[in-house]
This record gives C-alpha cells, sequence and structure tokens, in this order.
C-alpha cells in the first residue's frame, strides 16, 4: 500500500531527527493525522516560537530566551569552576545529579573527524578569554566518553593546560561509547565526585 507524497515527505523529515527511524517516524506522522487541527496548530506555534527566541547565551552558549541564561545569571552558584560540555541537553544530566554547582560553557559540538569537525571548528575563544581575565579557577571537561569525545578532551586540554588553572577530566563510573544524556544520575554523579586531574 503506499500513502501520499506529502506523507512520506513527512516521515523522510522526522526521521532526521536523532533517534527516530523510519518506524518511529511512521508512528509519529500517523499520530498528527489523528490530532485536532487546534493541537496541530499549536504544535507548528510552539515549535515556531522556541526556534524563534531561544538563543545562545552569550557567555555559555546553553539555550535561553535572555541573553544571558539562567544558570549564569544565577548569584549562589559557583563562579569560579566551568563543567565543558559538548550539548545544552547535557546540563540537563548533569543538575540531576545534585553534585555540582558550578557554570557550564557548551561546545555545541565535538571533534569529529568522520564528520570533518576538527578542534579549530569548536567555538572556545569565550572561554579562553574568560580564562585569560582571571575569571576561571576549575575547569572539569565532562564531554563523552566516545572515540569523539575523548578527542574533543585532548583538544582543550592541549588549549587549556598553559594557563596553568586546575583540569579535570570526568571521572571512571561514565561507561565507555556511551553519551552523556544517557547516563543514569547515581552512575553521573558518582563521576563528577571523583573526577581526576589531567
Amino acid at each position: 500500500m503506499s500513502f501520499p507524497k506529502i506523507f512520506n515527505e513527512l516521515v523522510t523529515s522526522l526521521a532526521r531527527f536523532p533517534g527516530i527511524g523510519r518506524r518511529s517516524a511512521e508512528r509519529i506522522a500517523f499520530y498528527i493525522l489523528k490530532m485536532s487541527p487546534e493541537d496541530v496548530r499549536d504544535l507548528a506555534h510552539k515549535i515556531e516560537e522556541i526556534h524563534n527566541h531561544i538563543k545562545p547565551c552569550k557567555l555559555c552558549n546553553n539555550f535561553s530566551t535572555h541573553e544571558v541564561c539562567s544558570i549564569c545569571s544565577d548569584y549562589k552558584r559557583d563562579k569560579e569552576i566551568v563543567c565543558i560540555i559538548e550539548e545544552p541537553k547535557d546540563i540537563l544530566a548533569i543538575e540531576k545529579t545534585s553534585q555540582y554547582n558550578g557554570l557550564y560553557y557548551v561546545l555545541l559540538g565535538s571533534v569529529s573527524p568522520l564528520e570533518g569537525v576538527n578542534g579549530e571548528d569548536l567555538n572556545i575563544r569565550k572561554l579562553i578569554n574568560r580564562i585569560e581575565q582571571g575569571e576561571i579557577k576549575e575547569i572539569i571537561i565532562s564531554t563523552d566518553a566516545d572515540n569523539d569525545g575523548e578527542l574533543t578532551a585532548q583538544y582543550l586540554i592541549e588549549k587549556i593546560s598553559p594557563y596553568k588553572i586546575k583540569m579535570y577530566r570526568i571521572a571512571i563510573g561514565v561507561p565507555l561509547g556511551t553519551q552523556i544524556e544517557y547516563i543514569d544520575s547515581a552512575t553521573l554523579g558518582k563521576a563528577l565526585l571523583e573526577k581526576r586531574p589531567v
């Protein structure tokens, strides 16, 4: 049985989302077809609104509706410690542990030779500027424990080492080949507590 071209185009678009294969995309498309017109308009409006109003924080690149995100502007957080992560979604995973009270710096990617991304493509200039100004005393590198994450960590170590600040790599307890967002809170909390110097 064949479906209209517009249905197949929607399925193809949905299948581009991370973790969504063709079968899942088809299920989502069928669900959308059953939604009321009001719900479809509401969903489309939310997608447009999030795309238009959420931007990277000017200090850390976390997604925010303001120029500075809620974490960077929180006076209760330790401003001298920065946890470097690959994506904004990793903040949610670390925050769930309740073991970290510093700031973040989001790379918005990782070194990935297969995708043609090298260290120079990562935007770390804002971070280096803050280190040079003496704002940061300690760095925790919390990139994923896969090949790209390890390459990213090595690049960061190379770039930050000359500044003679305390630097740590997230500790063992994070399974090799696992992405930060999929690690349970207890394991991730333990890894943060047992961070090691590099």
